[in-house]
Formats: structure tokens, sequence, C-alpha cells
């Protein structure tokens, strides 16, 4: 039956539309990759293959049967080597596509809870104290909250402040914002395989672990460091390091929905 809808499709006008859709469905496709790789530590070797696959295409128009041959070889160890060498990046792009990051709405946030959180985040960076905030887009972060101690309490900045003050039991971990609340305080985060260094400086276990989320998920996390007081925004395995607050609500204002 397949057999005898392919030989109809094939033998009619209808094969120029089956043309159009396949062209499309692989334009796709490429686009589907280019968001996963895009910023990540990946899309340069990506790019590198685009480059080595129009080298070949173009040795095999011109007949250059030996430069083929290499790069046929070198192709069919390629392909697995990506995979073993970027696993997360292949994780973390199919999580995205599980939890249909393309098909639904980010939930908004609200400007005035980002500006408390901000508020927070500067004083607690005046006082020397650190922070990890995880705001939640579309992949859902339940699985950490579900180890943390849970609070779905109104945001606040006396809240954000008292949860990360050095004193409280529950400070060392991250806070979870999901929908305009602190679901969670002492949310503990995978670390990055990746050693991050911002200007000759090893960064320490919060950079590691905000790197790590972000990696894994669409969150997008702030970092007040400890030790240098700066405050820092990492996204999809980025680290925008040492902001300043007009800064920081701008690129929030991007890759958040605020209301």
């Amino acid at each position: 039956m397949l057999y005898n809808i392919n030989n109809y499709i094939s033998n009619s006008a209808w094969k120029y539309i089956f043309y159009g859709i396949d062209i499309i469905l692989v334009a796709i496709l490429f686009y589907l990759v280019y968001i996963f790789v895009y910023n990540t530590r990946a899309y340069s070797v990506v790019a590198g293959f685009i480059i080595l696959f129009f080298i070949t295409f173009m040795a095999r128009v011109f007949g250059l049967t030996t430069l083929s041959w290499i790069f046929d070889k070198f192709f069919q160890v390629g392909l697995i080597a990506i995979v073993v060498l970027f696993q997360a990046e292949i994780r973390h792009g199919l999580r995205i596509l599980g939890g249909r990051a393309f098909f639904k709405k980010s939930f908004g946030y609200d400007e005035n809870n980002i500006q408390k959180i901000l508020s927070a985040a500067f004083n607690l960076s005046y006082k020397g104290h650190g922070a990890l905030i995880v705001f939640q887009k579309n992949i859902s972060l339940h699985s950490l909250i579900d180890r943390a101690v849970k609070l779905n309490a109104d945001i606040s900045i006396e809240l954000v402040e008292a949860i990360f003050f050095k004193n409280n039991p529950i400070h060392d971990g991250a806070a979870i914002i999901m929908e305009n609340r602190i679901a969670a305080a002492s949310a503990y985060l995978p670390l990055t395989e990746m050693e991050p260094k911002i200007k000759n400086r090893r960064l320490g276990t919060r950079h590691r672990a905000a790197l790590g989320i972000s990696e894994q998920t669409d969150a997008v996390i702030l970092v007040v460091s400890e030790e240098t007081q700066s405050i820092s925004l990492v996204h999809n395995g980025i680290l925008e390091y040492d902001l300043n607050r007009d800064e920081l609500y701008a690129r929030l204002g991007e890759l958040l929905e605020i209301k």
C-alpha cells in the first residue's frame, strides 16, 4: 500500500508539493539545531562542520575523489565525536523541545517583583552576602523544588534578603522564583562540567551551579558574588559578568516576559 501511495505521488503533480514540504521540514530542522547551539560552546564546532560539509560537496562536484573520501571518513567519526563531546548541549536542546518552549508562551513576570529582587540583590551585594536566584521559564523546576525548602511566598525585598542572610540555615543554595512567587529556597543546582573563568579569575560554586542549571533548562539566574560583590546574569550556558542595575533590568526584560 505504501509503495502504491509513493508511486502515485511520484507520477503526479503532487510530487512538487511534497518536494516543497521536504525543503520546509529540512529548513525547520536546521533552525532547531541553530537554536539549540546558538551562544553555546558547540556553536563554533557546528559552524566548522558546515564549512567542511560545503568543502566536501564542492569536492564531489569537481570530482576530487581522494578529498571526498577523506571527508566522508571524517564525518563518520566526527558525528559520533559531537554526540560524545556535546552531551550537555544535546540534553539542553531536547529538554527545551520536550518542554514545548517553542510552542507555548513564557510566563510573564511582574515588573514590580523584578525590581524588588534587584533591590534585594544589590542590598545583599553591598553587605557582602552571596545569593543565587533562579527564574523559571518554560521548563519545569519542580524536581529542584521537591528537594528544597518549599516557601510559596510573596516576593519582597526583606524576604529575599532574609533567605540569603549568612546566619540563616537556608541561605546556602538557590531561591526558585516561579510565577511571581518565591517557590522554594535552599535548592541545590547541578554544577557545570566546564571550568568558568572571567578576567583570569576562577569563579566559585554559585557561578558553577548557575551555569549548570542554565545548561539543562531555559531558566535565567542571578548570581551575587560574596567575594567580589559583583552581580551576574546566567542563561543558556552564558555568563554575563558584573552587570549594573540598568544592564540587569534590560537583560531580564529581554530574557523574561516582564509585564
